[in-house]
């Protein structure tokens, strides 16, 4: 092939020359049919390789599935709060020395009531306006006064000391059914009233009938566990079942 080359003036004009080999016709029937074995060998390639990531998946898919479904599967398990409540000792015995100490209070506005209630009776015995009369009016109505701001204090401390001793009992039994749930496999615990229905009692019968857990197994009851564990850890085994004053409302 000739290639000619534009040159200006005191130039001298050279052909290009540039040689392009040819290929003869049985050489290019040996390309193509390398060129045809190529393909053919990267398509057996690539079957060969989906076969066998097809033929891995399944086994990959059984290995993962156990796992998959014991992380998937889920176990309820049921509480009555209110039964662990009454039975804890610890709370029992906490709950006791606080109403020993109301009582205790209870007794000191007591006296202070006597004394209005005979300063009452003394003011009957003097004239309305005579000075015997109006300094007893005043005693009475200092110890109205004072009777009144120790109910109330009585009243305020009763009622924080009480949260109290609930707040710090319902953290150790969540602690203690958490550790529960952890050791025997259960993924949610739910609270439930596990009383029977009383036919013969309208209030608990209606409450009875508005419980949220229809049916359960016996085995996914764990409030006997919990109660037990909680008062082996007090260090005290339990008295007979009572409802203790202030213990939680059954749901």
């Amino acid at each position: 092939m000739v290639v000619e080359r534009a040159v200006g003036d005191g130039e001298m004009e050279f052909p290009l020359l540039v040689r392009i080999p040819r290929i003869p016709p049985q050489g290019r029937v040996l390309v193509l049919q390398r060129s045809a074995e190529t393909v053919k060998k990267i398509a057996l390639f690539v079957t060969a390789l989906a076969i066998t990531v097809a033929a891995a998946s399944p086994a990959t898919a059984q290995q993962a599935a156990p796992a998959a479904a014991k992380d998937s599967a889920a176990r309820v398990g049921l509480i009555d709060m209110a039964k662990v409540f009454q039975n804890y000792e610890k709370f029992k015995d906490l709950t006791e020395g606080l109403n020993a100490e109301g009582k205790t209070r209870a007794e000191g506005r007591k006296q202070i009531a006597e004394q209005a209630k005979k300063i009452a009776e003394e003011i009957k015995e003097f004239n309305q306006g005579s000075p015997e009369y109006i300094e007893r009016e005043a005693k009475f109505a200092q110890l109205q006064s004072q009777f009144a701001a120790q109910e109330k204090l009585d009243g305020v401390n009763f009622n924080r000391k009480q949260a109290e001793i609930f707040e710090k009992t319902y953290v150790e039994v969540t602690n203690v059914v958490g550790i529960y749930a952890k050791h025997f496999g259960f993924t949610l615990v739910m609270r439930f009233n596990s009383e029977a229905l009383e036919a013969g009692n309208p209030q608990k019968l209606t409450s009875g009938l508005n419980k949220l857990v229809i049916y359960h197994r016996p085995q996914d009851d764990i409030t006997d566990a919990v109660v037990e564990y909680l008062n082996r850890q007090y260090g005290k085994t339990p008295t007979a079942t009572k409802a203790t004053p202030g213990s939680p409302a059954r749901q």
